[in-house]
């Protein structure tokens, strides 16, 4: 319990500080430059935050949230929004007494060193590389403001952790409550359902199906229990896809897209989208995030367990079927743990880590500014 302790402090501290340099920087470029963001429902920030050069962890998506901590699900569209963060945030305002939007950094930041301190005992050879890698990837900066990004990685993190426990009802309800969080934590039911019948007793009774049933059951949990919410109150318990196309980026919500159109769509976008514009830039980042992501995944086939090769491979390919990859390069953030190669010469992790900060630095001006980047 000492250890445990001691590493949950030494983690905090190093997020601690690492948020504070962002921080930092971005109050300076808003003070700077005087930044005045467009994007819809910036009043809601003007409205909470007293002053405004601190907003920008709520920025785009965190605004949604934040209006789904104040008001709830009260308008069409803020279904796509899974409830678990907002009901949190909202617990810890309650008991804190703080504003929802500084509660929704805290628990951000409270889920962001509990996962760091899950990475030093699910990857404890190469702990440093994949802790300064995580932080220093150019989205994520999104670890620390008003998204589930911190959240969920605790809880997919702490997930598979439990599974190498073979702890697996404790496993099983954290996985409930990560598909509450997101549409992805569903998959981590078919993980644990793939790694149920791996390992199925030569001669199945009727004890080890009932209670692999009542296992999964309780994975899904959370998303059972928001898609009934969503039936009951809207008459749509897949409302949270239907309400996609709200969001734009040309998200389709009535039909799935297959990968080879989406591929195609961005090479098309890529010869005819102004190349000085930041949107072309945007889009050659979606692409490489995502062809990068997937060739890690392939890479890595043999060096990471079945069970959790299927959760990567299911959650890479879940964006795509909106036919776009907007918002690809954070979706990634949390499989990166899993996506990152195990043995790399200290050169070349060097040049990564220098690569990662450049680009960190460089889409974290551009979300100050207000502009829309992952």
């Amino acid at each position: 319990m000492k250890k445990f302790f001691v590493n949950f402090a030494s983690s905090f501290l190093l997020i601690f500080s690492y948020s504070s340099l962002l921080t930092i920087l971005g109050v300076w470029l808003f003070n700077k430059f005087s930044v005045v963001p467009t994007f819809p429902y910036y009043h809601i920030l003007q409205q909470s935050v007293k002053d405004l050069s601190f907003a920008f962890w709520g920025y785009f998506d965190g605004v949604h949230y934040l209006r789904l901590i104040m008001s709830g699900y009260t308008d069409v569209g803020s279904q796509a929004f899974f409830p678990l963060y907002p009901l949190l945030v909202r617990g810890v305002s309650h008991v804190l007494s703080l504003t929802p939007y500084f509660s929704g950094i805290l628990l951000s930041l409270i889920s962001l060193t509990a996962s760091i301190t899950v990475i030093k005992y699910l990857f404890p050879d190469k702990k440093y590389y994949y802790i300064i890698s995580l932080l220093l990837f150019p989205t994520s900066f999104f670890f620390i403001g008003l998204y589930t990004e911190s959240l969920f990685l605790f809880l997919s993190l702490l997930f598979f952790l439990l599974l190498k426990q073979k702890r697996l009802f404790i496993a099983a309800i954290i996985a409930g409550l990560a598909s509450a969080t997101r549409l992805v934590g569903l998959f981590l039911s078919i993980s644990l359902l793939y790694l149920l019948i791996k390992e199925r007793p030569k001669k199945l009774t009727l004890h080890y199906c009932v209670s692999s049933l009542a296992l999964l059951v309780i994975s899904a949990s959370g998303f059972l229990c928001y898609s009934a919410y969503l039936w009951s109150r809207f008459g749509d318990p897949l409302m949270f896809l239907h309400v996609q196309s709200m969001f734009g980026a040309e998200r389709s919500s009535s039909e799935l897209v297959i990968l080879p159109q989406v591929l195609y769509r961005y090479l098309k976008m890529i010869f005819t989208v102004d190349s000085t514009s930041f949107l072309y830039q945007r889009l050659w980042l979606e692409l490489i995030s995502f062809v990068l992501a997937a060739l890690a995944w392939i890479y890595n086939l043999k060096r990471i367990p079945q069970h959790i090769s299927i959760y990567v491979a299911l959650s890479l390919i879940l964006p795509t079927l909106t036919g776009t990859l907007s918002s690809f390069p954070r979706y990634v953030l949390v499989l990166l743990p899993f996506l990152l190669p195990a043995n790399m010469s200290k050169s070349k992790q060097y040049l990564q880590y220098t690569v990662f900060l450049t680009l960190l630095i460089y889409l974290f001006t551009k979300y100050c500014y207000g502009t829309f980047v992952a």
